[in-house]
């Protein structure tokens, strides 16, 4: 009986380690996505800014706050197009936000894309 009860209660401390750290990543997964969607929004502001793609590609190492610790690379395309007599400028975004090196236990990544015509 007493092996019985010893291994119930090692079986349920290691149930509560596993969902500790599946809620863990779970908010690492949220921090991360949020950390995209900065990325796009300095990429959008600077874009509008200049009225085309800020660089074809920028690192932003984000150290404020929640986000502190991520690296945000943010990618950028553009093309032209004709529209009637006007020539419009369609840029794409992409945020690719990562926490931690590959392999580590608390390595997460996020990507967010948006688009914009100017």
């Amino acid at each position: 009986m007493l092996v019985l009860l010893a291994s119930i209660g090692s079986m349920m401390l290691r149930l509560t380690g596993i969902q500790q750290a599946g809620s863990s990543t779970a908010i690492l997964g949220s921090r991360a996505h949020f950390a995209a969607r900065s990325g796009i929004e300095w990429g959008l502001r600077s874009a509008i800014a200049a009225g085309t793609c800020p660089a074809a590609s920028t690192t932003l190492s984000l150290a404020e706050g929640a986000l502190s610790g991520f690296s945000v690379v943010v990618t950028c395309s553009a093309s032209t197009h004709v529209e009637g007599t006007r020539t419009r400028t369609h840029l794409a975004l992409r945020a690719h936000a990562e926490f931690a090196s590959a392999g580590a236990p608390d390595h997460v990544v996020r990507e967010v894309g948006a688009s914009i015509v100017l």
